[in-house]
C-alpha cells in the first residue's frame, strides 16, 4: 500500500468502525494526499472541519475520545457569516448517502467513496474532485462535480481533468476500490463516468455535456434531484 492510501485506509475505517457516534454528530473522516480531516456535513457548518493527527488515529488508542476532541474543535468554530450554497449541497449528499447505505441521491447504484479527493498528476499538479463515486452496476469511477451556478466550461474541464488523472493512476484508483469492498474493480484501464450536479433549469439537459459524455443532474429548489442520464 502506498503512503497516501494509507490515509484513504484508516478514513474509511475510522468511517465504518464508528459510524454510529459520526453520524450522530454529523461529521465524517475524510482523507487527502498525506492529511486526515473530520468534516462536518450539518446544515449549520457544512464543510467546515479539522485536521486530524494520523499518527495518533493510526495508533489504534483511545480513538473514541479523539473523535471527540475533534467533534469539539469543529463544534466551537464559528458558523460561516455568508451563505456557502455549494458547501451546503455537498454537505446533503454527503449526508443522505452516509445514511443511506452510502447510495447517493440522485442515484441508488453510485455508492459514495469520499470527497474532495486531491491527487497529483503526472505534470505534479494536484488535481481535485467534489465527490467520487462507484456504480455497482455498471463498474465505473463516477467523477461527481459540484456547482451552484451553471459554469458549463469550468466543469466540463474539472470532470475532465480528474478522469484524466484515473487514467494516469489506474493502480492508485483500483486499490482505492479494494478499501472500500467494491470486488472485480483490478480491471485496468479503470472505466469512468462523468458527472455534474447543477441547478435546474429549463435548458436541461444541456448538448455540450452530453457531447463531452457527460451525466447532466439539476437540483431544485428543495433539493430533489433530476438526473438526465
Amino acid at each position: 500500500m502506498t503512503e497516501e492510501l494509507k490515509y484513504f485506509s484508516l478514513a474509511h475505517e475510522l468511517n465504518k468502525k464508528f459510524k454510529t457516534l459520526l453520524v450522530a454528530n454529523n461529521v465524517h473522516f475524510r482523507p487527502s494526499l498525506n492529511s486526515l480531516s473530520l468534516i462536518s456535513i450539518s446544515e449549520n457548518k457544512p464543510e467546515l472541519g479539522t485536521k486530524c493527527s494520523f499518527k495518533k488515529y493510526y495508533s489504534g488508542n483511545i480513538i473514541q475520545e479523539l473523535i471527540k476532541c475533534d467533534i469539539e474543535k469543529i463544534n466551537i468554530k464559528a458558523e460561516p457569516q455568508r451563505p456557502t450554497p455549494e458547501k451546503y449541497l455537498q454537505a446533503l449528499i454527503i449526508s443522505y448517502a452516509i445514511n443511506n447505505n452510502y447510495e447517493l441521491p440522485f442515484d441508488k447504484h453510485i455508492k459514495f467513496i469520499s470527497s474532495e479527493i486531491a491527487i497529483k498528476n503526472n505534470s505534479g499538479k494536484k488535481i481535485v474532485t467534489d465527490i467520487l463515486g462507484f456504480n455497482e452496476t455498471t463498474n465505473k469511477l463516477c467523477v461527481i462535480e459540484l456547482k451552484y451556478d451553471r459554469q458549463e466550461k469550468r466543469l466540463i474541464e474539472q470532470v475532465n481533468n480528474f478522469e484524466n488523472v484515473i487514467n494516469e493512476k489506474p493502480e492508485f484508483f483500483s486499490q482505492l476500490l479494494l478499501i472500500h469492498g467494491f470486488k472485480n474493480t483490478n480491471r485496468i484501464p479503470l472505466t469512468t463516468a462523468k458527472m455534474v450536479v447543477w441547478p435546474h433549469e429549463k435548458t436541461s439537459p444541456k448538448v455540450k455535456l452530453k457531447a463531452e459524455n457527460i451525466v447532466e443532474i439539476t437540483f431544485h429548489p428543495d433539493y430533489s434531484f433530476q438526473n438526465f442520464n
